[in-house]
């Protein structure tokens, strides 16, 4: 009997840490973008994924992924650039490549109930190529 209770409990599980605690696609800013991101629970830290479909510029130097606690991180910003003010974003890596899909471990620090958007930001010109508000 508890065979039978134990598969179904595993299955569920397994279905919880597949699921996304977060997702959306990317928005433009400075350049066009296509993809989206998901963030999930796997081995008991959170990782962001970007999509296999993520493509943003590949002339923008220095990119990073940041974090920013506002869900429209661009609506006090202005064009073309869309520059962040300082301290109002948390950088969480350099973007590995500006295309394809890609994983980024968040370390404990960033509380992600603070955060409001993700976004692909060149930290060399202050300028955001793209971003996407956090949505479960």
């Amino acid at each position: 009997m508890s065979k039978p209770m134990t598969k179904p409990m595993q299955k569920e599980a397994a279905g919880m840490t597949a699921s996304a605690m977060a997702k959306g696609n990317f928005r433009m800013g400075e350049k066009p973008v296509s993809g989206g991101f998901s963030i999930h629970s796997e081995g008991g830290k959170q990782v962001l994924k970007l999509s296999k479909d993520f493509k943003t510029s590949d002339t923008a130097p220095d990119l990073k992924i940041v974090f920013s606690p506002s869900p429209t991180p661009l609506a006090s910003s202005k064009a073309p650039t869309y520059p962040l003010k300082p301290g109002s974003y948390t950088i969480l890596a350099p973007l590995k490549t500006s295309q394809g899909g890609q994983s980024y471990t968040i370390p404990a620090s960033i509380d992600l109930s603070k955060q409001g958007s993700v976004l692909i930001w060149c930290q060399k010109f202050n300028a955001t190529m793209a971003w996407a508000p956090l949505k479960s």
